[in-house]
């Protein structure tokens, strides 16, 4: 049964990043942060947010550091707990819940991790919704339909890695249209910056 939910979870985010790349898609360029660019385009059902961006690191060093999951509340503040439930050679299924400010209720979700190496040295991270596998109700809203697609591609011999990071959710609650579709481009948008912040040793430096 979990081959098939993973099998699942590739195929989607396979159409999902292909989308990303067609000239339909309408997605449009929302901010660009030390040069991370951020899109986002809505469909009649999700919001959805893409960025992109270079991080002077090897491409292995990154997925080292954001598949230590249990680490992430160190890159993430708002991330306050994660569990990992289930842990294979290329996969994980991970729990994950977020400590937010009043007025908004706090977040979580459960999502299978599955991740691969491409023969051109490029890392593909899939994520895709869980939560019927996590841990019983934390009294958080779940977060749901949960749909990330991440590439790390080597760049100027390996010293460096393009980022894509193409991401979905619902966040569920009583949060506006506006909020919803913010926080869609947002969220892939922070995630390749905090990469950055955490890797590179110029903001070490800061």
């Amino acid at each position: 049964m979990r081959t098939i939910v993973l099998g699942i979870l590739v195929a989607a985010c396979v159409a999902a990043a292909r989308a990303a790349d067609s000239p339909e898609a309408a997605w449009s360029l929302v901010d660009v942060v030390d040069d991370v660019h951020a899109w986002a385009v809505e469909s009649p059902d999700a919001y959805w947010g893409l960025a992109r961006g270079r991080v002077e690191a090897p491409a292995d060093v990154i997925f080292r550091r954001i598949s230590d999951f249990e680490s992430l509340p160190r890159m993430y503040p708002l991330l306050d707990r994660v569990r990992v439930l289930e842990r294979g050679d290329h996969t994980a299924l991970v729990y994950f819940h977020y400590d937010l400010p009043w007025p908004l209720s706090d977040r979580s979700y459960t999502a299978w991790h599955r991740w691969w190496t491409e023969p051109s040295g490029t890392i593909v991270l899939d994520v895709g919704d869980a939560n019927a596998l996590g841990p019983p109700d934390d009294g958080a809203v779940h977060i749901e339909r949960v749909l990330t697609r991440m590439t790390f591609t080597p760049v100027g011999a390996g010293a460096a890695t393009d980022v894509e990071y193409l991401f979905r959710a619902d966040l569920a609650g009583m949060l506006p249209h506006r909020v919803r579709a913010q926080t869609a481009w947002k969220i892939p948008l922070n995630a390749v910056l905090a990469m950055r912040r955490s890797l590179e040793p110029r903001y070490a430096l800061r």
